[in-house]
Protein backbone atom coordinates (compact mmCIF):
# COMPACT_ATOMS: atom_id res chain seq x y z
CA UNK A 1 0.00 0.00 0.00
CA UNK A 2 1.41 3.45 -0.88
CA UNK A 3 0.52 5.91 2.00
CA UNK A 4 1.95 9.65 2.82
CA UNK A 5 3.86 10.79 -0.38
CA UNK A 6 5.81 9.36 -3.23
CA UNK A 7 6.45 5.67 -2.54
CA UNK A 8 9.24 3.84 -4.31
CA UNK A 9 6.69 2.26 -6.37
CA UNK A 10 5.17 5.23 -8.24
CA UNK A 11 9.25 6.67 -8.53
CA UNK A 12 9.71 3.43 -10.39
CA UNK A 13 6.27 3.81 -12.29
CA UNK A 14 7.94 7.42 -13.63
CA UNK A 15 10.50 6.38 -14.35
CA UNK A 16 9.69 3.15 -16.55
CA UNK A 17 7.16 5.52 -18.30
CA UNK A 18 9.86 7.98 -19.09
CA UNK A 19 12.60 5.38 -20.20
CA UNK A 20 10.48 2.87 -22.35
CA UNK A 21 7.45 4.79 -23.71
CA UNK A 22 6.06 1.33 -25.28
CA UNK A 23 6.57 -1.07 -22.77
CA UNK A 24 5.21 1.06 -20.09
CA UNK A 25 1.97 1.55 -22.52
CA UNK A 26 1.64 -2.29 -22.38
CA UNK A 27 2.06 -2.08 -18.36
CA UNK A 28 -0.41 1.10 -18.55
CA UNK A 29 -3.33 -1.82 -18.40
CA UNK A 30 -1.94 -4.31 -15.79
CA UNK A 31 -1.57 -1.01 -13.85
CA UNK A 32 -5.21 0.30 -14.21
CA UNK A 33 -6.70 -3.47 -13.45
CA UNK A 34 -4.81 -3.51 -10.03
CA UNK A 35 -5.86 0.76 -9.13
CA UNK A 36 -9.34 -0.74 -7.64
CA UNK A 37 -7.02 -3.11 -5.43
CA UNK A 38 -4.22 0.19 -4.25
CA UNK A 39 -4.56 3.71 -3.73
CA UNK A 40 -3.61 5.85 -6.42
CA UNK A 41 0.11 7.30 -5.93
CA UNK A 42 -0.07 11.03 -5.32
CA UNK A 43 0.48 13.52 -7.97
CA UNK A 44 -1.24 10.73 -10.30
CA UNK A 45 -4.67 12.17 -11.17
CA UNK A 46 -5.91 14.71 -13.49
CA UNK A 47 -5.47 15.09 -17.14
CA UNK A 48 -4.33 12.32 -19.63
CA UNK A 49 -4.31 11.62 -23.52
CA UNK A 50 -3.23 9.56 -26.36
CA UNK A 51 -0.41 7.74 -26.39
CA UNK A 52 1.50 6.95 -29.91
CA UNK A 53 4.94 5.00 -29.93
CA UNK A 54 6.65 5.84 -33.15
CA UNK A 55 10.18 5.24 -34.32
CA UNK A 56 12.50 6.57 -32.03
CA UNK A 57 14.47 9.85 -32.08
CA UNK A 58 17.36 11.24 -29.86
CA UNK A 59 16.08 7.71 -27.71
CA UNK A 60 12.61 8.39 -27.16
CA UNK A 61 9.37 8.19 -29.48
CA UNK A 62 9.20 11.29 -31.53
CA UNK A 63 5.37 11.24 -31.74
CA UNK A 64 5.13 10.83 -28.15
CA UNK A 65 7.47 13.46 -27.42
CA UNK A 66 5.05 15.88 -29.25
CA UNK A 67 2.22 14.93 -27.21
CA UNK A 68 3.94 15.37 -24.25
CA UNK A 69 5.01 18.69 -24.86
CA UNK A 70 1.11 19.69 -25.48
CA UNK A 71 0.49 17.50 -21.90
CA UNK A 72 -1.42 14.97 -23.54
CA UNK A 73 -0.23 12.03 -21.30
CA UNK A 74 -1.08 8.11 -21.68
CA UNK A 75 -2.07 8.23 -17.69
CA UNK A 76 -3.21 10.81 -15.70
CA UNK A 77 -1.17 13.39 -14.69
CA UNK A 78 -1.62 16.09 -12.14
CA UNK A 79 -1.09 19.24 -13.32
CA UNK A 80 -0.17 20.98 -10.26
CA UNK A 81 3.19 18.82 -10.09
CA UNK A 82 4.16 19.89 -13.36
CA UNK A 83 7.09 22.72 -13.91
CA UNK A 84 6.96 25.22 -16.58
CA UNK A 85 10.74 25.74 -16.29
CA UNK A 86 10.70 23.34 -19.28
CA UNK A 87 8.75 22.13 -21.62
CA UNK A 88 6.84 18.65 -20.76
CA UNK A 89 8.11 16.49 -23.08
CA UNK A 90 12.14 18.30 -23.06
CA UNK A 91 14.90 15.52 -22.70
CA UNK A 92 16.69 15.72 -19.63
CA UNK A 93 19.76 13.96 -18.08
CA UNK A 94 19.40 13.72 -14.16
CA UNK A 95 22.48 13.05 -12.02
CA UNK A 96 21.95 11.96 -8.73
CA UNK A 97 24.86 11.81 -5.97
CA UNK A 98 23.50 11.27 -2.04
CA UNK A 99 20.19 13.12 -1.75
CA UNK A 100 20.85 16.06 -4.59
CA UNK A 101 19.91 16.11 -8.24
CA UNK A 102 20.53 18.12 -11.24
CA UNK A 103 18.71 18.44 -14.32
CA UNK A 104 20.90 18.66 -17.91
CA UNK A 105 18.43 19.57 -20.29
CA UNK A 106 20.17 18.00 -23.52
CA UNK A 107 18.48 19.66 -25.95
CA UNK A 108 20.40 23.06 -25.10
CA UNK A 109 23.85 21.38 -23.85
CA UNK A 110 24.16 20.17 -27.29
CA UNK A 111 27.52 17.96 -27.73
CA UNK A 112 29.61 19.24 -25.46
CA UNK A 113 31.66 18.20 -22.21
CA UNK A 114 29.32 20.39 -19.45
CA UNK A 115 31.88 20.42 -15.98
CA UNK A 116 29.41 21.26 -13.34
CA UNK A 117 28.76 20.15 -9.71
CA UNK A 118 25.73 17.84 -8.12
CA UNK A 119 26.03 18.81 -4.50
CA UNK A 120 29.30 19.22 -3.32
CA UNK A 121 30.63 16.54 -5.87
CA UNK A 122 32.19 18.39 -9.26
CA UNK A 123 30.77 15.69 -12.72
CA UNK A 124 31.06 16.19 -16.45
CA UNK A 125 28.15 15.20 -18.64
CA UNK A 126 29.46 13.47 -21.52
CA UNK A 127 27.18 14.00 -25.08
CA UNK A 128 27.53 13.45 -28.45
CA UNK A 129 25.31 12.15 -31.32
CA UNK A 130 22.63 15.07 -30.79
CA UNK A 131 22.11 13.64 -27.64
CA UNK A 132 21.74 10.15 -28.17
CA UNK A 133 24.85 9.38 -26.51
CA UNK A 134 24.89 10.74 -22.76
CA UNK A 135 27.19 9.66 -19.68
CA UNK A 136 28.19 11.36 -16.70
CA UNK A 137 31.43 10.94 -14.11
CA UNK A 138 33.18 12.17 -11.28
CA UNK A 139 35.81 14.87 -12.49
CA UNK A 140 38.16 14.25 -9.20
CA UNK A 141 40.84 12.01 -10.43
CA UNK A 142 43.68 11.15 -7.61
CA UNK A 143 42.72 14.15 -5.39
CA UNK A 144 42.73 16.57 -8.85
CA UNK A 145 39.48 18.14 -10.26
CA UNK A 146 40.03 18.03 -13.79
CA UNK A 147 37.91 20.13 -16.22
CA UNK A 148 37.12 18.92 -19.71
CA UNK A 149 36.53 20.28 -23.01
CA UNK A 150 34.95 18.11 -26.34
CA UNK A 151 37.47 17.59 -29.22
CA UNK A 152 35.18 15.27 -31.55
CA UNK A 153 32.29 12.43 -30.77
CA UNK A 154 34.64 10.16 -29.66
CA UNK A 155 37.44 12.01 -27.31
CA UNK A 156 37.36 14.79 -24.65
CA UNK A 157 39.94 16.65 -23.28
CA UNK A 158 41.15 18.21 -20.03
CA UNK A 159 42.75 20.92 -19.33
CA UNK A 160 44.75 20.30 -16.87
CA UNK A 161 47.10 17.96 -17.96
CA UNK A 162 45.78 17.54 -21.94
CA UNK A 163 44.96 13.66 -21.68
CA UNK A 164 42.26 12.39 -24.16
CA UNK A 165 39.41 10.71 -22.65
CA UNK A 166 36.91 8.62 -24.00
CA UNK A 167 33.05 8.17 -24.15
CA UNK A 168 33.70 5.54 -21.53
CA UNK A 169 35.61 7.56 -19.28
CA UNK A 170 38.83 6.43 -19.47
CA UNK A 171 42.26 8.26 -20.95
CA UNK A 172 43.39 6.57 -23.80
CA UNK A 173 46.40 9.26 -24.45
CA UNK A 174 48.83 11.90 -22.69
CA UNK A 175 49.80 11.51 -18.90
CA UNK A 176 46.82 9.96 -17.18
CA UNK A 177 46.50 6.96 -20.21
CA UNK A 178 45.14 4.06 -18.64
CA UNK A 179 42.68 5.76 -15.80
CA UNK A 180 38.92 5.83 -15.71
CA UNK A 181 36.90 7.99 -14.28
CA UNK A 182 34.32 6.79 -11.85
CA UNK A 183 30.46 7.05 -13.12
CA UNK A 184 27.67 8.60 -11.11
CA UNK A 185 24.22 7.75 -11.02
CA UNK A 186 22.28 9.21 -13.91
CA UNK A 187 19.06 8.65 -16.46
CA UNK A 188 17.44 9.88 -18.84
CA UNK A 189 13.78 10.48 -18.69
CA UNK A 190 10.98 13.14 -20.01
CA UNK A 191 11.21 16.60 -18.42
CA UNK A 192 7.51 16.09 -16.62
CA UNK A 193 8.63 12.90 -15.15
CA UNK A 194 11.79 14.28 -13.47
CA UNK A 195 9.79 17.46 -12.17
CA UNK A 196 7.15 15.23 -10.75
CA UNK A 197 9.82 12.81 -8.89
CA UNK A 198 12.31 15.66 -7.62
CA UNK A 199 10.27 18.74 -7.48
CA UNK A 200 12.55 21.67 -7.62
CA UNK A 201 15.21 19.81 -9.03
CA UNK A 202 17.61 22.37 -10.06
CA UNK A 203 18.46 23.26 -14.05
CA UNK A 204 21.96 22.85 -15.47
CA UNK A 205 22.00 26.58 -16.93
CA UNK A 206 25.12 26.63 -19.68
Amino acid sequence: MVSGGRGSSSRHLDRLQATAPCFYHHALGKVERAASRYPTPDGVTGRTGDHVCNRYGSGFGSGYQDRINNEQFAFPVDAEKLDGRLTAGEIVLTVEIDEEAKAFPLGVIGDSAVNSEVGSEPIVVFTASRGRSVAAFSRAVNGDILTFSRQDDDLFIDNETGSAWDFAGRAVDGPLAGVHLNRVSSRRAFWFSVAITFPGIEIHNP
